[in-house]
Order: structure tokens, then C-alpha cells, then sequence
């Protein structure tokens, strides 16, 4: 049996619009519809369907004067025709002239398009209820929403009931308001004796029919970023019109829920548990952001977007439109450059490198770069350096070997923002955008192979033919060995290093990754990895307010509540090494030689090379 790359499934529907509106909507022919429900609908709302030419006068002119007798709008007195023409062309304002061009429109209308044709179209518009955001649209979703079953199933009481609910969905709604879904009900049902399509015992068996009791929320969210990015992608291949397409796109549902679900949990938590960010609430009233996103770094497939805490308080799409101070983050493209690098004797993660004090002259200023915990020491591993993320040897390494070859090392993996040879590179003081991150942590993962994200898979038009369907291109963009070697130094950054509190939080995945913080602590940061899924997290406050957050408090906890969830999808296996490498686990007598401190020495395996790239 050959081994495939990948499997489809079923896809599944978890968005629909019209217009802006999002929307829940099944397309039924009118042959699948039961017969209970053709009755029932053209018996109360508009008993001469079969007879007029889109306009009834004598139905108008009876909705007229009980509307006098009133003294209020009691009926309408639209046919389904008319009906049609305002949910589709028209406002629902209640004013003459809107009821002069429904008229009109209703008319010429009926001469173009068959009664089964527009019976068939107003079943599958007609409003009848809310699924949380979405709008429940026709008798097809309208079936699963009530009844959980498909529409062709529906029984008499269940036809009845749709019928009913058309009138006004939120006052009829069965569940909420089961007196009125049930004397409506018996409104339709008395209505179809009256127009012959139903006996007086079948009425009677109908009426003690139970109401449903719950309603079927088909969906627990509407990932509403992750809609804003697809728009937003679908805008860039040029889609401006997006009337009857059907776009499929890379999202995984599951893991979208576990994203949206990661980044409110701890953010609530933070706001109630953390000082730092009590107090900023209690007097700045600003509310506390996160963002994250994922995908599957071998294919490129972004599976999840999350752009903020709330789309509704906060519709703002970080993940896809802010740019972000990175910090500590862009330090393994540093060590990168210095492991790509032809020099007597190669760097490697044993290669010592000077954790002394620092200060840079150039262009007549002067840079000394601090560690976080503000100490020195003498030389340390290159490995241990980037695990536990000390500032002042990345900065002598970046000057070591060349800011310029650091852009270009960040360039081919996949940062595309504007660069410049500052010292403060070094450090991640400039910013990216969370994709860019994303696609750079890919590449990493791949060991040197550079696939584009993308979000939109393939799109099809209303008469189903395929219009756009996305290329992936993976370029292999360095020597896989040396990817190798750093994959296996971010590993320990997990096992041994900063982010070990993922560790302590359950997640027990094989992965590799770097926290990041800016020395202001506006932004945290977490990047990381497994063989299979790829994640990058963000939190912190849109006016750049310190937040006293590091990227092992602030990011890396949202990043594993959501990689545990995502992750159970894989297997827990190894990355798959490259030929030319060998795995090599340290003895503490090795690590006291290369000058670890004694607390901090743990059992550590590396990646290194074992024959050159020829």
C-alpha cells in the first residue's frame, strides 16, 4: 500500500451568508419537501397561492380592514410572492411606497418564474428563528434546528409548527414561548381543515403532539475571526464579488473551538488573578487582548484564527492586522544564521560564547544589552543561551556573525517585514506580523522547508465548477542538518528551559519552541511546535500598556491549554530527523564543563551534525 500525503473527509459547513449576514441554510428541492409542509405553509399564509398572479386583492383588502377594526398592523395581507419579493429585493419598512413597489415586483415577477419555482425559493429564505449568531434561513436548516431530522422527515405536527413560526419566530419560538408556538400551531392545523388538506381527526392526532424541547445548535461558535481572515484572503485572490460562491477553506473546527476556547479562559483568568493586570483594569478600563494562530506546518493550512478576546466587543482582527514588538521570539533566527555559517570551527550548540558584560558603539550611540535576571557569568554553551533565552550572548553572536546575514537567515524562512541592521535586531526590537511568525516557526519545523500559509483552499461558483483551488509550492530554503540542530536546542526550551511551565500545565507532547518578551513587557510571546501542529500566541494591551506579562506567564499558558486540545488529534512522536545527524544526550559532568550552573543542569538530548551538507 503507497503512502498518500494527506486524506480529505467530508467537508463540513460551518459559515453561510447572505449578504453580510451569517446565516444557517439548507437548499431542499420542493420534491423532498413533505406534502404536510406545502399545505400548511400555502394554508396560512396564503390560501390562494395556486389562483392569483402574485397579488391578492381580496386578501389585501380583508388585512385592510381588520387592520382598521384594530385599530393597529394586526395582518399584512402579502402573498408568498410578495413575501419573497421583500426578503429578497425590499426593506421591511412598513410604508406605502414599499408596499407599492412589493405589488409591482410581485406582478411581473410571477409572469417570469413558475409558482413551484417560487414556492421552492421562498422555503429556502423564509426567516424562522436564530442559531446564536446566525440566522435560521428555510425549511431545511429550519428542520434540523427544531427537530434534529432531516426535512423529508418531518411529520404533520412538525410541518404545522414551521408554518407556524414563520408569523414571528421569536415570539412563536417553541421552546421559549410553547403556548404560543402551540396556539398558533392549532391556527395553521384549523386553517388546513378550512382549505380541505386536512380531516378533523388528523387535526386532532396533530394537536397532542409534543413541542420540541430543546433547540439544535449546530455549531458552539461562528469563528468570527477566522470568517474576517477568510474575507480578507478571498479579497487578496481577487474575490470581490463573493455572491454564490462556496469557498473551502483550511480550518479545522475543533481546533478553532479549542483557540477561541484557550484565549477567553486565560485571559478572564488573568484579569482576576494577576495584580499587575487587576489594577490596569480597575484604572485604565482597557480590556486585555490575545491573539493566536495555527496550522499544520507541513502543508501550510492555517486551521485556526483568533484575533482577539471578543469579536463582538472587539472586532478588530489582530491576527491578521497588527504588527507587534517580537522580542526574544526572533532569537532563533539568530542561531540559525550562526549554525548555517561555513567558519573554523563551526558553531555548533556546544560552541562557547561570551556571557560577559557588552557595550556596542555605532553611529554615535552606544547599546549595552541586559539580561533578564540582570547577572553575568563566564562563557555558556550556545544551547543553554538560547534556552534559557540570555540576552547578552545573542547580541555578541548577532554581531558576530553579521546583522545583515541574520536578515537574510530571517528573509528565506519567511519574514517579509522591513529589517535593519540595529544591534537591537538581535533582540526582536522591531515588529512582525503573527503569520510572518508563524510561517518562520513552520519553516523551522520542517527542518528548512518553507510552504506559504494559506487559508482558502479552493472556492467553486453556484453552478459548482472550481474557480480558484490553491497551489502549494514548499521550497527547501537551507541545509536541513543545521535546521536540525537548532529544532533540537528549542526543544529543551520546553524541556529545560523557559517555557518548562507547559510541562507543569499537562501537555506531555513532544515539541520545541521560544518564549519571547519585549524589555517593556508591552508584548509576550510564545512559538512553538510539535512534529505535526505549529502555534503562535500573543497577549497583551492594544495602546501598549506594560502588563508586567512574560511570554512563560502570559502566552505560553494559552498556547498549551490550546495545544493540548489540538495535539490529541497526533500521535506523540519524535520530529523526523535528517540524514547527517546524530541525537546525543549530555552527561552533568559535561554540563558542569561547559560551565551550566549546577541548579540549572537537567538531563538534555541534542541534535548534531555528523557529516557535512556535500
Amino acid at each position: 500500500m503507497e503512502p498518500v500525503p494527506a486524506a480529505l473527509g467530508e467537508s463540513k459547513l460551518f459559515a453561510q451568508y447572505t449578504g453580510d449576514k451569517p446565516t444557517r441554510q439548507r437548499w431542499m428541492p420542493i420534491g423532498e419537501t413533505p406534502r404536510y409542509c406545502l399545505d400548511a405553509i400555502i394554508a396560512i399564509e396564503d390560501s390562494e397561492f395556486f389562483e392569483h398572479r402574485g397579488f391578492s386583492l381580496k386578501s389585501f383588502t380583508r388585512a385592510m380592514l381588520a387592520n382598521l377594526t384594530q385599530m393597529r398592523f394586526a395582518q399584512g395581507g402579502s402573498t408568498i410572492t410578495q413575501q419573497l419579493i421583500r426578503n429578497y429585493f425590499l426593506t421591511l419598512d412598513k410604508t406605502v411606497s414599499r408596499k407599492i413597489k412589493e405589488i409591482i415586483m410581485s406582478l411581473i415577477f410571477e409572469f417570469r418564474v413558475s409558482k413551484d419555482d417560487i414556492l421552492e425559493t421562498y422555503l429556502k429564505v423564509i426567516y424562522l428563528g436564530q442559531d446564536g449568531v446566525f440566522e435560521v434561513r428555510g425549511y431545511g436548516s429550519a428542520a434540523y434546528h427544531y427537530f434534529q431530522k432531516d426535512l423529508s422527515e418531518l411529520d404533520l405536527a412538525e410541518c404545522a409548527l414551521l408554518a407556524a413560526i414563520v408569523n414571528n419566530p421569536g415570539r412563536l419560538n417553541p421552546v421559549k414561548y410553547p403556548e404560543n408556538a402551540k396556539k398558533r400551531r392549532e391556527r395553521v392545523l384549523t386553517k388546513m381543515v378550512e382549505n380541505d388538506r386536512l380531516s378533523e381527526e388528523e387535526k386532532s392526532i396533530a394537536l397532542e403532539a409534543p413541542l420540541p424541547t430543546r433547540i439544535n445548535k449546530t455549531n458552539s461558535s461562528s469563528a468570527p475571526y477566522y470568517i474576517d481572515a477568510v474575507n480578507e484572503e478571498l479579497k487578496a485572490l481577487g474575490f470581490e464579488d463573493r455572491a454564490g460562491l462556496s469557498v473551502y477553506t483550511a480550518m479545522s473546527i475543533s481546533a478553532q473551538e479549542s483557540a477561541q476556547k484557550a484565549v477567553k479562559n486565560r485571559i478572564k483568568l488573568y484579569e482576576t488573578q494577576y495584580p499587575a493586570i487587576v489594577k490596569i483594569k480597575k484604572e485604565k478600563n482597557i480590556p486585555l487582548q490575545a491573539l493566536l494562530v495555527a496550522s499544520d506546518p507541513v502543508s501550510g493550512e492555517v486551521q485556526a484564527v483568533v484575533g482577539g478576546r471578543d469579536f463582538r466587543t472587539s472586532p478588530y482582527n489582530r491576527a491578521i492586522k497588527s504588527r507587534r514588538q517580537v522580542g526574544s521570539i526572533f532569537k532563533p533566527m539568530v542561531y540559525l544564521t550562526a549554525l548555517n555559517q561555513d567558519t573554523d570551527p563551526a558553531y555548533t550548540p556546544l560552541t562557547l560564547l561570551n556571557n560577559s558584560p557588552y557595550e556596542l558603539e555605532y553611529d554615535n550611540q552606544s547599546w549595552s544589552p541586559k539580561n533578564y535576571s540582570g547577572q553575568f557569568s563566564g562563557p555558556l554553551p550556545l544551547f543553554y543561551t538560547l534556552k534559557e533565552s540570555i540576552n547578552v550572548p545573542t547580541a555578541r553572536l548577532a554581531m558576530d556573525v553579521g546583522l545583515d546575514n541574520v536578515i537574510d537567515t530571517a528573509r528565506s524562512i519567511g519574514v517579509t517585514s522591513s529589517l535593519k541592521e540595529y544591534p537591537s535586531l538581535s533582540l526582536g526590537a522591531f515588529e512582525l506580523a503573527p503569520f510572518e511568525v508563524l510561517t518562520a516557526y513552520n519553516t523551522i519545523s520542517q527542518m528548512g522547508v518553507k510552504t506559504p500559509l494559506h487559508i482558502v483552499k479552493h472556492v467553486t461558483n453556484i453552478r459548482e465548477e472550481l474557480v480558484y483551488s490553491h497551489d502549494t509550492n514548499p521550497e527547501l530554503v537551507g541545509e536541513p542538518t543545521n535546521f536540525a540542530s537548532l529544532v533540537g536546542i528549542m526543544r529543551e526550551t520546553l524541556n529545560s528551559g523557559t517555557a518548562t511551565y507547559a510541562r507543569k500545565l499537562g501537555f506531555n507532547y513532544v515539541a520545541a519552541g521560544k518564549t519571547g518578551t519585549t524589555s517593556d513587557t508591552k508584548d509576550a510571546w510564545f512559538a512553538g511546535f510539535t512534529p505535526f501542529h505549529s502555534a503562535v500566541v500573543w497577549v497583551g494591551y492594544d495602546d501598549g500598556t506594560p502588563n508586567n506579562l512574560t511570554g512563560a506567564s502570559g502566552a505560553l499558558p494559552i498556547w498549551t491549554e490550546y495545544m493540548k486540545q489540538a495535539s490529541k488529534a497526533y500521535t506523540n512522536q519524535d520530529f523526523e530527523w535528517p540524514e547527517g545527524v546524530e541525537e546525543r544526550e549530555l552527561s552533568f559532568d559535561e554540563l558542569e564543563q561547559l560551565g551550566v550552573p549546577e541548579e540549572k543542569r537537567r538531563a538534555t538530548r541534542l541534535i548534531f551534525k555528523t557529516t557535512s551538507s556535500d
